[in-house]
């Protein structure tokens, strides 16, 4: 039934010539999106594109380099953009902290939200990975994006007098946390009493900003 609808699919689709690449990673980032890396072929990406399968390898490689460009590089893009902030804005800095990082805590679930499916493919890729997927691509590149966060994350932590332990450490737990909290705490609600997401993210921001407060030895 399914690749009948998708032989249907393919036969009313006319790609314009030219625009076969930007088909491959709309298709792409919607069905890893819906079935995951390991559930998803490159014969599935192209017939819901409607263009052959050797264009995949033509301009992506490989399936693995075809799912960072359509779902972990354009994530990341969006994550560093919303550093740029953090880095540049002295006014954005200046905030009482708490403002700061319920801003931060919020990006982060909106981004999640929209790509719950996408983040959930990362995450088990990261921690299960497959035969033909090198994770240490995807890892180089979140150490970079936290790379570029480590500088003013330091200068932040000390402007702000909160704590002196190892703000690299603290940062990746922050992000961590918010991540896996969001991703997991709707599955432990019943739907009709899940909390609304500014429920959510202002406990978040409380947690985080308790995580952030120096320590009794920190204070001695």
């Amino acid at each position: 039934m399914y690749a009948a609808e998708v032989a249907k699919s393919v036969e009313r689709k006319r790609v314009k010539r030219g625009t076969a690449q930007q088909h491959l990673l709309t298709s792409a980032q919607q069905l890893f999106e819906e079935r995951g890396y390991r559930g998803t072929t490159t014969k599935d990406i192209s017939e819901h594109a409607g263009v052959s399968e050797n264009l995949i390898f033509r301009y992506f490689g490989s399936k693995a380099e075809l799912f960072m460009s359509a779902v972990v590089n354009p994530m990341l893009e969006i994550l560093s953009d919303a550093s740029e902030r953090w880095r540049t804005d002295e006014l954005y800095r200046a905030a009482p902290e708490e403002y700061v990082i319920h801003e931060f805590v919020c990006k982060v679930m909106s981004l999640i939200s929209g790509h719950r499916g996408s983040v959930k493919t990362i995450l088990s890729l990261l921690i299960e990975p497959p035969a033909d997927f090198d994770v240490d691509i995807i890892r180089s590149r979140i150490l970079a994006l936290l790379g570029e966060l480590s500088p003013s994350n330091r200068e932040y932590f000390k402007q702000k007098h909160l704590t002196n332990s190892d703000s690299d450490l603290v940062l990746r737990i922050a992000i961590i946390s918010v991540v896996s909290n969001v991703m997991l705490i709707a599955a432990s609600y019943e739907d009709c009493m899940q909390p609304s997401s500014s429920t959510v993210a202002s406990q978040l921001t409380r947690f985080v900003i308790g995580g952030l407060l120096p320590s009794m030895d920190e204070l001695a």
